[in-house]
């Protein structure tokens, strides 16, 4: 499977990658500014720092923007699961609140019986 998206590789760098290699990482930017061509060599390890720039260099793992993306779909999709909750809700406490109501518009033929004049 291709573990490449944007500027990212791999899903974690770390077990799950281990069992499910990552493919096509060697052509992202984040790689090939490296001049690697190893996949592995691509992932973001501190080996891979140079004296001059001590922050680590190399593709970061995906794994972050993924939880991201998945987060902000939970939420947007509880929000609307929760508006439609309390719509129906809404509608219910109306519905028992008028249930029993009469219509003021017809008249009642004569009292008991049910049944509308026209």
């Amino acid at each position: 499977s291709s573990g490449s998206t944007g500027d990212c590789c791999g899903y974690d760098q770390n077990t799950t990658d281990a069992l499910n290699p990552a493919t096509g990482c060697s052509d992202l930017p984040c790689c090939t500014d490296l001049y690697l061509t190893s996949e592995d060599q691509c992932y973001l390890h501190p080996e891979n720092a140079t004296e001059a720039n001590s922050t680590m260099v190399g593709c970061a793992p995906c794994k972050d923007k993924i939880e991201e993306q998945f987060s902000y779909a939970v939420k947007v999709s509880g929000t609307v699961g929760l508006f439609f909750a309390f719509t129906e809700l809404i509608g219910i406490i109306l519905a028992i609140q008028y249930r029993n109501t009469k219509d003021p518009s017809r008249t009642l033929s004569f009292p008991g019986h049910g049944g509308f004049a026209k």
